[in-house]
């Protein structure tokens, strides 16, 4: 999850509009009256109260062409009143915003207006005239609004203030959230560059694919194994291939449907992020849904990242142990190697995406916030984002919001042999050195709540100051968010002996024990989601131990459900996780980590009328931009994933040109516990690679993020 600063402000925004519509004083009724009265008539009132401001003398000659243009009904000057905001209803339900027509305003360019000099001579003066957009905030009774202005593109944003005060309209404008027909995005020799380079990626894996399929309608081997990394043929039967569930023993199959339906919920808590971002017509209904208890799995889906930091602790320690019994070596170069080489090609390409194209998606009101987003912070930290270190020198102005998890994850991953070096030696040891590492996290997490009051419920966080420290302090940090990894570890160890040292001796637990321990963890994980944080008063003692106590308390209820069900006890919800549907979609959930908040961000920020918001609203369009990113995820995944696979695989994983099994014991491990995987290559070539994600046990775990 990201938490918006934005959308903290928003939700403000709604406090305001409940608190302001309870009760209205005489005094506050006249003023709301004659405000009216001035925004009915503003069109009007603009071009007339021009003459009497202290604008610009271009701005002053483009008014008055303007003004007659309008009086004289020429076409561009109706389009630039009929194009400005007209006053909405429904205010105090929370319709803040009246975005007026974007495109329309905008449409307007390059007309020539010839008039007569101010002084007076007999030459004839043309003056070229383009519309130009701007959004305003004004405040109505201590309501903020949202206004656009339509107005020529000589006049600057002060200008239109000082014509602003003469009416008087209290609204503001400023120059940052004004667009002209100039201000265009071009196109850029980097834009060219990445078109040319994803050009030539295309072609290589269009050139692959046809190779491949020559191959296989005349039944021929590959030259080198390298020739097919690019192909979409084969790639694309790896990426959608399924296995009977059940059939491996050494399998942790319930963590496909797991990994699958935390990154459901990732995309549906970021959805609704971006939606308290732009224009709603009654902000009002989303408090009321943000507050519905039936509705609090929104709220509650920040724990969905900590599932991830579970099932990375689970599946490194318990593939490693699994490899090391098995005589593989341990390699800590690539070791660490690998997991750069997997994470970064992907994560890159969707960086210079954010850096060049991405302006070219979209257009609208909320646009250049959004590209100050998505391309001011980039252009500043890419470095960071590379180097996993986001979550400490930038973390509130982050290249990719939800790649903080990255950086939260890769540095565990850098501390991980100070567990796997020590763990098949000292077991007891070491699992009690990572039990005191739990508790630690918990117990900074507390302090810091404790000593800056930081508040989990942005609903009730009335300073936006506090929610900054909330996610800097708190959120980003590897140290406050390093409990369930820690859990993890210890629930894989466990898994490990019962799975693997014991197998012979079949784990037994009672039905009445067993139905004790899934009613406590569901209650638990139930609690974790639903419980109502809101709070009349600030609670300092409730908040410091939820923020502590939550994200661990998740993690063991949840380790609990893994445990039951990769042990037998898990019955239908064992079935559920381990469907075939979940074994395709676990492994397009790096790719679509990395992309749903691009999608997010150009969908919401091209909106250029206000939407209402419903409950039928909210799910169709989930399912669209699921849909999306779903199709997205497929292409970016044969793109920079599948193929630097094998080719890493061929470099680094002792495969040679003929594609021939390797021993194992040759092979060293490689652990990624972003993607939740370990490759040991063990019985596998280059030529034939099973995906990084699929259930074969070559490949350990199916796996991906966070």
């Amino acid at each position: 999850m990201v938490l918006n600063n934005f959308f903290v402000k928003l939700l403000l925004m709604a406090f305001w509009v409940l608190g302001v519509s309870a009760e209205l004083s005489v005094n506050d009724t006249r003023e709301y009256h004659e405000v009216m009265q001035n925004l009915n008539n503003f069109s009007r009132t603009f071009l007339h109260s021009y003459k009497d401001a202290d604008i610009s003398p271009n701005c002053k000659t483009a008014m008055t062409n303007y003004g007659k243009g309008f009086f004289n009904q020429e076409e561009w000057a109706l389009k630039m009143v009929d194009a400005m905001s007209k006053l909405q209803s429904g205010i105090f339900d929370g319709n803040l915003y009246n975005l007026g027509a974007f495109d329309e305003c905008l449409s307007i360019r390059d007309i020539e207006v010839f008039s007569q000099p101010a002084d007076g001579s007999i030459a004839i003066e043309m003056t070229q005239i383009n519309g130009k957009y701007c959004l305003g905030m004004g405040i109505l009774l201590g309501i903020p609004i949202f206004w656009a202005m339509c107005a020529p593109d000589a006049c600057s944003a002060d200008d239109l203030n000082k014509i602003l005060q003469i009416i008087p309209v209290p609204m503001f404008f400023s120059e940052d959230k004004c667009q002209d027909p100039s201000q265009e995005p071009e196109i850029t020799d980097g834009d060219i560059a990445v078109m040319v380079v994803f050009g030539i990626i295309l072609g290589i894996m269009a050139v692959s694919s046809l190779y491949d399929t020559y191959l296989r309608y005349f039944e021929k081997k590959t030259a080198h194994p390298l020739l097919l990394a690019f192909s979409v043929v084969t790639n694309g039967e790896k990426l959608f291939a399924t296995t009977e569930p059940g059939t491996n023993s050494g399998q942790l199959e319930c963590l496909s449907g797991i990994r699958s339906m935390s990154m459901m919920w990732v995309i549906l808590g970021h959805m609704f992020s971006n939606i308290a971002g732009v224009a709603v017509t009654n902000i009002a209904n989303i408090m009321d849904f943000m507050t519905d208890g039936e509705t609090m799995y929104v709220r509650g889906a920040t724990v969905s990242v900590d599932s991830f930091f579970l099932l990375a602790g689970i599946v490194m320690i318990y593939v490693y142990l699994k490899s090391t019994k098995e005589k593989q070596t341990f390699n800590i170069f690539l070791y660490y190697l690998h997991r750069y080489l997997r994470l970064t090609p992907a994560l890159a390409a969707v960086l210079v995406v954010h850096l060049t194209v991405l302006k070219h998606f979209g257009s609208g009101p909320h646009w250049p916030q959004m590209m100050a987003n998505a391309y001011g912070s980039c252009e500043k930290y890419w470095w960071s984002l590379l180097l996993y270190i986001q979550n400490y020198t930038n973390t509130l102005k982050m290249c990719l919001p939800q790649s903080w998890y990255l950086s939260v994850d890769t540095q565990l991953f850098l501390l991980s042999p100070l567990v796997l070096f020590p763990i098949k030696r000292w077991p007891r040891h070491t699992l009690a050195a990572v039990a005191v590492a739990a508790v630690a996290s918990i117990s900074t997490g507390f302090a810091l709540a404790w000593v800056h009051k930081l508040n989990d419920n942005l609903l009730t966080a009335t300073d936006v100051e506090i929610a900054e420290k909330y996610s800097d302090m708190y959120y980003h940090a590897t140290y406050s968010r390093a409990a369930p990894w820690f859990i993890g570890i210890i629930m894989g160890y466990i898994i490990y002996q019962v799975k693997i040292v014991r197998k012979d001796q079949k784990f037994k637990i009672g039905v009445p024990l067993n139905m004790a321990l899934w009613i406590a963890s569901l209650a638990v994980m139930a609690t974790c989601v639903f419980v109502d944080k809101s709070q009349d008063e600030y609670d300092r003692l409730a908040n410091s131990s939820y923020i502590a106590f939550v994200r661990p308390a998740w993690a063991i209820a949840l380790s609990w459900v893994i445990f039951s069900c990769v042990t037998g006890y898990g019955g239908p919800v064992n079935a559920f996780l381990s469907a075939r549907v979940f074994q395709v979609l676990v492994r397009l959930t790096y790719s679509m980590y990395l992309t749903h908040y691009s999608v997010l961000y150009v969908l919401y920020s091209s909106i250029k009328q206000p939407m209402p918001f419903t409950h039928a609203r909210v799910i169709y369009e989930y399912w669209s931009i699921f849909a999306l990113v779903f199709a997205i995820s497929v292409v970016w995944t044969l793109s920079f994933e599948s193929p630097i696979i094998i080719i890493e695989k061929f470099i680094f994983g002792g495969g040679n040109k003929k594609g021939s099994v390797v021993s194992a014991h040759n092979n060293p491990i490689v652990v990624n516990t972003n993607t939740d995987t370990i490759q040991n290559n063990e019985n596998q070539s280059c030529e034939s690679d099973v995906h990084h994600n699929s259930n074969a046990e070559d490949n350990n775990q199916t796996g991906v993020v966070n």
